[in-house]
Protein backbone atom coordinates (compact mmCIF):
# COMPACT_ATOMS: atom_id res chain seq x y z
CA UNK A 1 0.00 0.00 0.00
CA UNK A 2 2.48 2.64 0.52
CA UNK A 3 4.28 1.63 -3.09
CA UNK A 4 0.88 2.99 -4.27
CA UNK A 5 0.71 6.08 -2.28
CA UNK A 6 4.09 6.90 -3.32
CA UNK A 7 3.15 6.67 -6.87
CA UNK A 8 -0.16 8.66 -6.15
CA UNK A 9 2.04 11.18 -4.81
CA UNK A 10 4.41 11.54 -7.21
CA UNK A 11 1.80 11.75 -10.29
CA UNK A 12 0.25 14.44 -8.17
CA UNK A 13 3.89 16.15 -8.12
CA UNK A 14 4.18 15.90 -11.20
CA UNK A 15 0.75 17.30 -12.61
CA UNK A 16 1.60 20.30 -10.69
CA UNK A 17 5.07 20.66 -11.65
CA UNK A 18 3.59 20.45 -15.85
CA UNK A 19 0.89 23.15 -14.55
CA UNK A 20 2.64 25.41 -13.44
CA UNK A 21 5.75 25.38 -15.97
CA UNK A 22 2.47 26.22 -18.38
CA UNK A 23 1.16 28.75 -16.33
CA UNK A 24 4.62 30.60 -15.70
CA UNK A 25 5.60 29.79 -19.54
CA UNK A 26 2.42 31.92 -20.87
CA UNK A 27 0.76 28.88 -22.52
CA UNK A 28 -3.21 28.55 -22.99
CA UNK A 29 -5.42 26.59 -23.98
CA UNK A 30 -7.46 29.33 -26.31
CA UNK A 31 -6.28 31.99 -28.38
CA UNK A 32 -8.89 33.94 -26.53
CA UNK A 33 -7.20 33.51 -23.12
CA UNK A 34 -3.46 34.47 -24.44
CA UNK A 35 -5.92 37.91 -25.64
CA UNK A 36 -7.08 38.11 -22.09
CA UNK A 37 -3.79 37.40 -20.56
CA UNK A 38 -1.90 40.12 -22.95
CA UNK A 39 -4.98 42.38 -21.82
CA UNK A 40 -3.88 42.66 -18.50
CA UNK A 41 0.18 42.63 -19.39
CA UNK A 42 -0.05 45.54 -21.17
CA UNK A 43 -2.50 47.44 -18.64
CA UNK A 44 -5.38 47.55 -21.29
CA UNK A 45 -8.47 46.21 -20.94
CA UNK A 46 -11.16 44.60 -20.38
CA UNK A 47 -12.65 45.83 -23.62
CA UNK A 48 -15.84 45.05 -24.21
CA UNK A 49 -15.87 44.20 -27.98
CA UNK A 50 -12.87 41.47 -29.40
CA UNK A 51 -12.72 40.45 -32.76
CA UNK A 52 -10.58 38.39 -34.67
CA UNK A 53 -8.58 39.41 -37.49
CA UNK A 54 -7.66 36.92 -39.60
CA UNK A 55 -3.83 35.19 -39.52
CA UNK A 56 -0.62 36.37 -40.35
CA UNK A 57 1.88 34.14 -43.07
CA UNK A 58 3.83 32.56 -39.43
CA UNK A 59 0.39 30.83 -38.65
CA UNK A 60 -0.16 33.50 -35.81
CA UNK A 61 -4.12 34.48 -35.03
CA UNK A 62 -4.29 38.32 -34.64
CA UNK A 63 -7.25 39.65 -32.60
CA UNK A 64 -8.89 43.02 -31.78
CA UNK A 65 -9.95 44.22 -28.59
CA UNK A 66 -12.30 47.40 -29.35
CA UNK A 67 -12.25 50.38 -26.88
CA UNK A 68 -14.25 53.63 -27.19
CA UNK A 69 -11.33 56.24 -27.72
CA UNK A 70 -9.37 52.92 -29.71
CA UNK A 71 -8.17 49.99 -30.10
CA UNK A 72 -5.13 47.52 -29.43
CA UNK A 73 -3.80 44.15 -31.97
CA UNK A 74 -2.58 41.20 -29.90
CA UNK A 75 -1.39 37.96 -31.65
CA UNK A 76 -1.37 34.32 -30.71
CA UNK A 77 0.72 31.53 -31.36
CA UNK A 78 0.14 27.80 -31.65
CA UNK A 79 2.52 25.66 -30.07
CA UNK A 80 3.19 22.22 -28.27
CA UNK A 81 0.60 20.63 -30.37
CA UNK A 82 -2.69 22.06 -27.95
CA UNK A 83 -1.75 25.41 -26.74
CA UNK A 84 -1.10 28.77 -27.52
CA UNK A 85 1.58 31.56 -26.61
CA UNK A 86 1.58 34.78 -26.72
CA UNK A 87 4.08 36.78 -29.01
CA UNK A 88 4.72 40.18 -29.38
CA UNK A 89 5.80 39.68 -33.39
CA UNK A 90 2.32 41.36 -34.41
CA UNK A 91 2.01 43.66 -31.63
CA UNK A 92 1.33 46.76 -32.81
CA UNK A 93 0.68 48.61 -29.77
CA UNK A 94 -2.47 50.57 -28.56
CA UNK A 95 -3.94 52.46 -31.76
CA UNK A 96 -5.68 56.15 -30.34
CA UNK A 97 -8.69 57.34 -31.99
CA UNK A 98 -8.67 61.21 -30.85
CA UNK A 99 -10.02 62.38 -34.25
CA UNK A 100 -13.02 61.32 -35.67
CA UNK A 101 -11.38 58.55 -38.05
CA UNK A 102 -8.08 57.11 -38.14
CA UNK A 103 -6.16 54.22 -39.71
CA UNK A 104 -2.82 52.80 -39.68
CA UNK A 105 -0.72 50.08 -41.92
CA UNK A 106 0.44 47.53 -39.12
CA UNK A 107 2.74 44.77 -41.22
CA UNK A 108 0.18 43.23 -43.60
CA UNK A 109 -3.49 45.32 -43.02
CA UNK A 110 -4.58 48.34 -42.82
CA UNK A 111 -6.63 49.05 -39.21
CA UNK A 112 -8.62 51.46 -38.36
CA UNK A 113 -11.87 53.27 -36.14
CA UNK A 114 -14.40 55.70 -37.16
CA UNK A 115 -16.38 57.92 -35.05
CA UNK A 116 -18.79 58.91 -38.07
CA UNK A 117 -22.43 56.48 -36.93
CA UNK A 118 -23.26 57.02 -40.43
CA UNK A 119 -20.14 55.65 -42.21
CA UNK A 120 -21.04 52.35 -44.20
CA UNK A 121 -17.50 52.56 -46.01
CA UNK A 122 -13.88 54.07 -45.23
CA UNK A 123 -11.65 54.61 -48.40
CA UNK A 124 -7.88 54.80 -47.50
CA UNK A 125 -5.42 56.26 -49.25
CA UNK A 126 -1.83 54.46 -48.66
CA UNK A 127 1.45 56.14 -49.42
CA UNK A 128 4.79 54.70 -49.37
CA UNK A 129 8.21 56.67 -48.18
CA UNK A 130 10.37 56.72 -50.99
CA UNK A 131 14.42 57.35 -50.63
CA UNK A 132 15.19 58.28 -54.27
CA UNK A 133 13.03 61.46 -53.91
CA UNK A 134 12.85 62.13 -50.28
CA UNK A 135 9.08 62.29 -50.25
CA UNK A 136 6.14 59.86 -50.40
CA UNK A 137 4.00 58.67 -52.89
CA UNK A 138 0.13 57.14 -53.27
CA UNK A 139 0.04 53.51 -54.04
CA UNK A 140 -3.49 52.60 -53.69
CA UNK A 141 -7.01 53.37 -52.87
CA UNK A 142 -8.49 50.66 -50.27
CA UNK A 143 -12.62 50.46 -49.97
CA UNK A 144 -13.08 48.99 -46.96
CA UNK A 145 -16.51 48.32 -45.02
CA UNK A 146 -17.24 49.31 -41.81
CA UNK A 147 -18.27 47.57 -38.69
CA UNK A 148 -21.40 48.47 -36.77
CA UNK A 149 -18.78 49.62 -33.90
CA UNK A 150 -16.88 51.70 -36.00
CA UNK A 151 -14.31 49.38 -36.77
CA UNK A 152 -12.45 48.82 -40.20
CA UNK A 153 -9.99 46.19 -41.48
CA UNK A 154 -8.42 44.94 -44.53
CA UNK A 155 -5.40 42.87 -46.05
CA UNK A 156 -3.07 44.40 -48.10
CA UNK A 157 -2.15 43.39 -51.49
CA UNK A 158 0.11 40.60 -51.49
CA UNK A 159 2.73 41.76 -54.32
CA UNK A 160 3.22 44.40 -51.51
CA UNK A 161 5.97 44.05 -49.63
CA UNK A 162 5.85 44.07 -46.04
CA UNK A 163 8.41 46.81 -44.58
CA UNK A 164 7.73 50.09 -42.19
CA UNK A 165 7.49 52.17 -45.12
CA UNK A 166 3.88 52.36 -45.96
CA UNK A 167 1.45 55.00 -43.80
CA UNK A 168 -2.04 55.76 -44.31
CA UNK A 169 -2.28 60.06 -45.94
CA UNK A 170 -5.85 60.19 -45.87
CA UNK A 171 -9.16 58.42 -44.92
CA UNK A 172 -12.31 59.21 -46.52
CA UNK A 173 -15.97 57.92 -44.83
CA UNK A 174 -18.56 57.64 -46.76
CA UNK A 175 -22.42 56.74 -45.89
CA UNK A 176 -24.95 54.28 -47.72
CA UNK A 177 -25.70 56.63 -50.31
CA UNK A 178 -22.04 56.85 -51.32
CA UNK A 179 -21.49 60.50 -50.43
CA UNK A 180 -18.49 61.82 -48.25
CA UNK A 181 -19.64 62.44 -44.99
CA UNK A 182 -15.57 63.20 -43.49
CA UNK A 183 -12.15 63.51 -44.59
CA UNK A 184 -9.08 62.99 -42.02
CA UNK A 185 -6.04 63.64 -43.30
CA UNK A 186 -2.92 61.70 -41.33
Amino acid sequence: MKRKKQIVRNIILIALTVLLFLWQGGYHLTPEGVFRSAEKAEWLGPTPEVMELGTSDDGCLRFVGIEQKGFYVVSAKPCLGIFWKYTNEHWGGYFPVKVKTRAWVSEDIIVGQTRETDAVEVVCVVEKWKSEENDWQEVGHYTIPVGENGFFSMALDSYMPRTMDYGVKEVICKNAAGEVIGKDSQ
